[in-house]
C-alpha cells in the first residue's frame, strides 16, 4: 500500500512537458532546437551596432578636431563633390554653379527624432544674422539635403522648414535618389545608414564650403554637445570666408 501511495503522489506532482525532439548534426552532437521566427544576433543588433560605430567615428573626429590649433580648422579639406538635385519647387540646383558663395551643406531628414531639428534651428539663427547684414542668399547659401526622400516629399519639407522661417531665396532644400544621396554624403566624408526597418542613422555635421568649392570645416553643432559650435561661432567662420 505504501509503495502504491508513493507512486500516486509522484504521478500527481509531475507536470506534462512536451519536449521538442533533439537535433543532431553530422558529428552526432545534439543541439537544442531553434525557435521558429527567431532573429539571429546579426539581425537583432545590426542597426544598433551601426549607430554605435557612427558614434565612435564622430567621437574620434571631434577629439581630433578639438585638439587642432584654431588657426588650422579652416584648412582645405578637399573639393566639395558636385551634384544636381531638385529643390522643393522642382527647380534644379547644381552645386558647382554656386561657386562664388560660401555654403553650408547639411544632410538631414525631417523625421529625425533628435539632432536634425535643433541643428536646423541653429542654422536658422545664423540665417537671421546674415540677413541682418544683407549677406544671405547673395554671399552665403545654405544647402539642406534629405537622406529620406521617400517620406520627405516637397510638401513635407516645406512644412518642416516653415517652422524655422527658412528664407528659400538663400536656403535650398534638396531631394534626390536615396542611395545616390547616401553615396553623396560619403563624398562629403559623412556616413549615412539605414536598417531593415527603415530607421536612419547619420553623422550630424555641417560642411562649410568656401567660394571656390572647397570644403573648409566639418562643424559639430551644439545639438551634438552643448560645448560644440554655437550660432555665433558658426557665423564668424562663415564671415571669415566671405
Amino acid at each position: 500500500m505504501a509503495d502504491e501511495k508513493n507512486i500516486n503522489e509522484n504521478s500527481t506532482n509531475q507536470t506534462d512537458v512536451t519536449e521538442t525532439p533533439a537535433v543532431s548534426n553530422d558529428q552526432g552532437v545534439i543541439a537544442p532546437p531553434v525557435a521558429a521566427g527567431k532573429k539571429s544576433f546579426g539581425q537583432r543588433y545590426a542597426f544598433p551596432m551601426i549607430l554605435f560605430g557612427l558614434c565612435i567615428i564622430l567621437a574620434v573626429f571631434l577629439l581630433v578636431n578639438n585638439n587642432k590649433d584654431k588657426n588650422d580648422t579652416l584648412t582645405d579639406k578637399g573639393a566639395a563633390a558636385d551634384f544636381t538635385y531638385n529643390d522643393i519647387d522642382g527647380n534644379p540646383f547644381t552645386m558647382s554653379e554656386q561657386n562664388g558663395k560660401v555654403r553650408l551643406v547639411y544632410f538631414f531628414y525631417s523625421n529625425c527624432p533628435d539632432v536634425c531639428p535643433p541643428t536646423t534651428f541653429m542654422m536658422s539663427q545664423v540665417q537671421n544674422m546674415l540677413k541682418d547684414e544683407g549677406k544671405f542668399g547673395d554671399k552665403v547659401e545654405f544647402v539642406s539635403i534629405t537622406i529620406d526622400p521617400e517620406r520627405d516629399t516637397p510638401e513635407a519639407l516645406k512644412k518642416f522648414f516653415d517652422k524655422f522661417n527658412a528664407d528659400y531665396n538663400g536656403w535650398k532644400i534638396l531631394r534626390g535618389d536615396e542611395k545616390e544621396t547616401a553615396e553623396l554624403a560619403r563624398k562629403y566624408q559623412l556616413l549615412v545608414s539605414k536598417d531593415e526597418e527603415g530607421n536612419f542613422g547619420h553623422m550630424n555635421l555641417i560642411v562649410l564650403v568656401d567660394k571656390k568649392g572647397r570644403m573648409r570645416d566639418f562643424i559639430s553643432p551644439q545639438a551634438n554637445n552643448p560645448s560644440d559650435t554655437s550660432p555665433e561661432q558658426l557665423y564668424d567662420e562663415i564671415k571669415s570666408l566671405m
